[in-house]
């Protein structure tokens, strides 16, 4: 099958989608348990053709690949599968007085019919993620897939056809057009994960049939380097997380605040780390991703532009490549400044007193990740409870992306909604109310009917104001 071009075909394979929900083909913890069998054996046995893939598209190496795109989408079909029946099983609640004699509980049901629209910059796990968590939950599940990361959307549309229940699940990787029809659509629910511009126009084409949102959106995250801190390690850290599939993260370090007396030191111990990894050409390197296209080479590239490069700015758009920039000056009214990065390039400000570096972080919109390096206590709870971010991490980066036990998401203008683990289960997942009342007329209560007495208002307003 080729990938749909036209808007026909979307509302078509659409429509086969709610057809196959409405008949209940995906509701029996048999076709979960499946589907997410198949999911688990779809990635398995294709880890060698995803790798190829994702190092055409992107530039990976295997074991960037094998980690952040392969074992974590088998971790969470492990634990998606694990748990299953706990996850799906009808809670029994506390039934209050006034609503004897009932059985109260909460059923889980799934949504229907969900849209998962996934990028290009870690394409299967994006993608893939997401859905474990609609088919566990018990959806329908339409993948559009980035069309900028051909290879591996191509190979994906290829095995999910093969691997996977065709009735119930669809995927594509078409253009604007196709998306722009998707859009048109009623959906149960659209997981969007991308930049925050093309998150407002899903927020407002879902508003049209009130379809419930997950955006995982991005922003410039924050990176603070306090005077009390392990230099070394954080500078470590620091130049492997924006190195990280050449800085094509939305939890990158956007921009960087050190004490200015530690910014000379710091700089030394970002080049000594380059080196460490990339050796004495970065470009070279085996272990140094690609950017995504000749257009994302470029707009990095002019973004040197407006501020003093320090370390890095070697270019070749032919090639996708940008090496481990720093900056020192940056404009703050310029693009460096007021957008995201996405890419290998890190502007670098300094400070004199942390209160004016939490000041600067609350004037901008919420990060999706704020990274903090400081080895006093008082100072990360200063930090993070004076700022507001999706996650806050001491000492960390990137990490914090594979722990299914973590909610992964953002706040404000970085996203709406978390999932990973339990949470994409629950976030795919309607948790009905049901009483379950008695049938026998002489348990029904007549103080709760017409005509009102003093008598039954007492009763009344005691059974609703008692807590046992």
């Amino acid at each position: 099958m080729q990938p749909i071009m036209s808007s026909p075909n979307v509302e078509r394979i659409g429509m086969a989608l709610r057809t196959a929900f409405l008949a209940n083909k995906t509701r029996p913890l048999e076709w979960r348990y499946t589907q997410l069998k198949a999911i688990k054996k779809m990635i398995a046995e294709n880890q060698s053709d995803i790798c190829q893939a994702l190092k055409k598209d992107l530039g990976k190496c295997e074991s960037e690949s094998s980690l952040s795109e392969i074992n974590l989408v088998l971790s969470e079909c492990d634990l998606a599968i694990s748990n299953l029946e706990k996850w799906t099983k009808t809670k029994k609640v506390y039934t209050p007085v006034r609503l004897q004699p009932s059985s109260s509980q909460i059923i889980k049901e799934p949504l229907g019919v969900v849209l998962i629209m996934s990028p290009w910059n870690y394409p299967v796990n994006l993608a893939v993620i997401p859905l474990i968590g609609a088919v566990a939950a018990g959806n329908c599940a339409f993948i559009k897939l980035s069309p900028h990361s051909l290879n591996v959307s191509t190979l994906l549309h290829g095995l999910v056809e093969k691997y996977l229940d065709r009735e119930c699940i669809a995927i594509d990787f078409g253009d604007v057009a196709v998306a722009q029809a998707l859009l048109q659509m009623q959906w149960d629910h659209i997981f969007f994960t991308g930049g925050v511009e093309i998150g407002r126009i899903v927020y407002q084409a879902a508003a049209k049939h009130l379809t419930p949102v997950t955006l995982e959106l991005g922003g410039k995250n924050p990176c603070i380097i306090d005077k009390e801190c392990n230099l070394k390690l954080a500078a470590k850290k620091i130049v492997w997380s924006k190195s990280y599939n050449s800085g094509q993260s939305c939890v990158a370090p956007d921009y960087l605040f050190i004490h200015k007396s530690q910014l000379d030191e710091f700089l030394e111990l970002v080049k000594h780390f380059i080196h460490e990894f990339f050796g004495d050409d970065v470009q070279k390197s085996p272990f140094y991703s690609r950017l995504i296209n000749k257009f994302h080479a470029e707009r990095v590239s002019k973004l040197m532009a407006h501020g003093k490069v320090v370390i890095g700015g070697q270019v070749d758009i032919e090639d996708r490549f940008v090496s481990p920039t720093f900056m020192v000056d940056p404009d703050l009214n310029s693009p460096l400044m007021q957008e995201e990065v996405f890419g290998p390039l890190l502007p670098i400000l300094t400070y004199e007193n942390m209160s004016e570096v939490v000041q600067f972080v609350r004037s901008k919109p919420h990060a999706l990740t704020l990274m903090l390096y400081s080895s006093s206590k008082t100072t990360q709870d200063y930090v993070f409870n004076n700022t507001q971010s999706g996650a806050a991490l001491a000492n960390e980066a990137l990490l914090h992306f594979t722990s299914p036990y973590l909610p992964f998401g953002g706040v404000g203008h970085s996203g709406i909604g978390a999932y990973h683990g339990k949470l994409t289960f629950d976030l795919f997942t309607h948790k009905k109310a049901c009483v379950r009342s008695s049938s026998m007329q002489i348990l029904d209560l007549p103080v709760k009917y017409p005509p009102y007495t003093a008598f039954s208002d007492s009763v009344m307003t005691t059974a609703l104001r008692t807590k046992w």
